[in-house]
């Protein structure tokens, strides 16, 4: 037959295998302690042979021709192409250089070819027909074998890119492939290092990417290399098969399963190709997934970028994610299998709150969260509990129409500023609860109502609602959480012993922690400016009138009001906060003043502006002062400076806090009330469902 005839183009590419690869080719993996390797083989008809090669080919995929020299133990492991197949007949183009064994057909005889089958190698010995530089013919055997290659299957990498580190010393590289085991990566020195830098008896630091994108940070020891000056190839397997990426929780979030059972889908990061996997449970925080350990593909400390949660009406949800361990299934009904955790990096808000309606409804059919309110059936609520009461209905019948349209903002178009939280039963609202982010990171808790009954407990229900909602959220970015704060009066009984015992228990203002203001209302009542005495003005804000205020509130409180409420020198920016608001048509501005006499601060005066109603009691269109020096400062110096704030920011009225009631009370200020502002520290929520726990007896972990 002549060569000629098996001519045709061969792509030309510079994928050659070197002798260390291919030796790899076909080498086991180090098995690791969780996975003992399994060997077996199986009987492969001509048939079935045929269509793996002819999806070899639609796949555009090699197999592997081995020659074996006849001298040395040596393995030549070369690339080739299959093209289509109708029977016994096959022919290979060559994707890889073959001079070797053509130009040297005395020293190498062939001995078979290995076609990949996921976890293991198709070994068939067909007969040789003819070999050129191009090609090579095969006439195929009746029969031949499969047989597993390693205790799971190895994936093979796209463009990801590997720095390995170990005392200083650093080594860049590509990943060739992994499993979720362990990863075989190429590895070159540049000078003057060489690969007697690396103690392989200490464990590696390595950072896998893709791009700017990290996809996985941690811990390696390097199991086999191969033997190279300028490149090397390593198998590293991780230290760990579980990770801490947030600090551990005593209250978890509460994982329910869910019926049908949601699924994950996702292009994985390493091999960019699609995996689907059933979700065993889920959190707004995390889920659980099973995976055979054959196809594991889920490496701890791998990060997802884009994973998909699939539910069965069809409705998905996006997120960061990364999969924070994998554990070996240990049921004697269920083996070959991991338990795979994926913790939630982060999650767009508005789909996140989806998340968690379903858990919550799972765990209590009448929890709703951010569900379409009728604002009849609301407003119906707030009278009959008497939360809004004949005095504070008198504010409210003068700003009627501006609160509810306001409400029907908050209500209707689920705004990423604000939660609600709603226990129904029969279509009856039974009680209520709020949060609205009113600064760059702190939420304000408010609204708290429920029907008084023996029947039902609906006002703790909310309660374990707003907890569950404020731990499974407050580590994701999107939700801009980390401290949660409400205003209560000191004489009522239930805010003062679950808010204020809190404090009280945890005994770290830094934590949590409780500072008082004294309350009046105040009217221009038409008058104009009002001239300070001498030597008193008053000027925007500086970081300098800032910082005297950190310290300041430090020696005073040590609390947490100056990172809660962006009053900080460094944080008290609040665009992000007033761009949210306007752009579903609701009003949030703050301005900073100080109250000086000559150049001496005295005061902070900080004037927020909100749409009417957005807080009851209205101390979200508020003003505050800060005092911190009360000597010479007087009731008409403070009445005057509002009465010139108010003419030149147009407000005719608002509720003003003092702070400490102490100042108000030295200047002999007419205030009617007393508010507490009590602000937490959610880094700490163990502390405080642990203190909750113990009073309520309520909340489920």
């Amino acid at each position: 037959m002549e060569r000629a005839k098996l001519h045709t183009d061969v792509e030309q590419t510079d994928t050659a295998v070197s002798s260390n690869e291919k030796r790899l080719i076909s080498a086991n993996p180090t098995p690791t302690p969780a996975v003992e390797a399994v060997c077996s083989s199986k009987k492969i008809s001509m048939g079935h042979l045929i269509n793996k090669l002819n999806y070899l080919n639609f796949l555009d995929k090699p197999l592997y021709v081995n020659y074996r020299h006849k001298h040395y133990h040596r393995v030549l492991s070369i690339k080739a192409k299959p093209q289509p197949c109708q029977d016994n007949r096959l022919i290979c183009l060559w994707q890889q250089d073959a001079g070797t064994i053509v130009d040297q057909p005395d020293c190498f005889y062939f001995q078979n070819i290995l076609i990949p089958d996921g976890n293991r190698f198709i070994v068939a010995e067909p007969d040789v027909v003819e070999i050129s530089r191009e090609a090579i013919r095969f006439i195929l055997p009746e029969t031949c074998s499969a047989e597993d290659a390693r205790s799971t299957r190895r994936h093979s990498c796209r463009s990801i890119n590997v720095y390995v580190t170990q005392n200083g010393a650093l080594f860049y590289g590509s990943m060739i492939d992994f499993s979720a085991f362990s990863f075989r990566v190429k590895v070159q020195t540049t000078s003057p290092q060489t690969f007697d830098w690396m103690n392989t008896d200490l464990a590696v630091n390595v950072i896998i990417f893709d791009g700017s994108k990290t996809l996985y940070s941690g811990e390696c020891r390097i199991g086999k290399q191969t033997h190279g000056h300028k490149n090397q190839d390593w198998i590293l397997t991780p230290v760990r098969r579980h990770i801490r990426r947030f600090r551990p929780k005593e209250f978890r979030s509460t994982r329910q399963q869910m019926v049908p059972l949601p699924t994950i889908s996702f292009v994985h990061p390493f091999s960019k190709k699609r995996v689907q996997l059933e979700v065993r449970d889920l959190s707004g925080s995390g889920l659980a997934v099973r995976e055979e350990v054959k196809h594991a593909v889920l490496l701890p400390g791998l990060i997802i970028p884009n994973l998909q949660i699939c539910f069965g009406d069809g409705a998905h949800v996006t997120c960061a994610a990364q999969v924070v361990y994998s554990q070996q299934i240990e049921d004697k009904g269920e083996t070959g299998l991991l338990r795979c955790g994926i913790a939630i990096l982060d999650m767009p808000a508005d789909e996140h709150i989806k998340v968690l309606s379903l858990i919550q409804q799972t765990s209590d059919k009448n929890a709703y969260i951010c569900r379409r309110v009728n604002l009849d059936d609301l407003w119906n609520f707030f009278f009959e509990t008497g939360f809004i009461y004949p005095q504070k209905y008198e504010f409210i019948e003068k700003n009627k129409a501006r609160i509810k349209e306001t409400y029907k903002k908050l209500y209707t178009e689920s705004p990423n500023i604000a939660r609600h939280f709603i226990h129904q039963r029969n279509g009856m609202i039974l009680a209520h609860m709020s949060m609205v982010r009113f600064y760059e990171k702190s939420w304000l808790m408010h609204h708290l109502a429920a029907i008084r009954s023996s029947n039902h407990r609906g006002g703790l229900a909310v309660f374990n609602q707003i907890g569950s909602f404020i731990n499974d959220s407050h580590r994701l970015n999107s939700i801009k959480m980390s401290y949660a704060f409400c205003y209560y009066r000191p004489e009522n009984k239930f805010p003062n012993h679950v808010f204020g015992g809190a404090a009280k228990n945890i005994l770290n203002p830094k934590k949590c922690s409780i500072d008082q203001f004294a309350y009046f209302h105040f009217r221009r009542n038409g008058q104009g400016d009002c001239p300070l005495p001498g030597g008193w003005h008053i000027e925007s804000a500086t970081d300098n009138d800032l910082r005297d205020l950190e310290c300041h509130y430090e020696e005073q409180s040590g609390g947490l009001m100056i990172d809660a409420l962006d009053l900080g020198a460094n944080n008290h920016d609040m665009t992000a906060t007033e761009s949210e608001f306007s752009k579903i048509g609701l009003l949030r501005s703050r301005h900073l003043f100080s109250l000086k006499m000559l150049d001496e601060l005295k005061a902070l005066i900080i004037i927020n502006i909100a749409d009417i109603g957005l807080n009851m009691s209205d101390l979200t269109n508020s003003v505050k002062i800060i005092i911190l020096k009360h000597e010479n400062l007087k009731y008409q110096i403070i009445r005057s400076s509002l009465l010139n704030l108010f003419g030149g920011l147009q407000i005719d009225e608002m509720p003003v806090l003092i702070y400490p009631v102490q100042s108000a009370t030295a200047m002999e200020i007419p205030t009617e009330k007393t508010y507490n502002l009590w602000i937490f520290d959610l880094n700490h929520t163990d502390d405080y469902f642990r203190y909750l726990k113990r009073l309520l007896k309520f909340y489920k972990h």
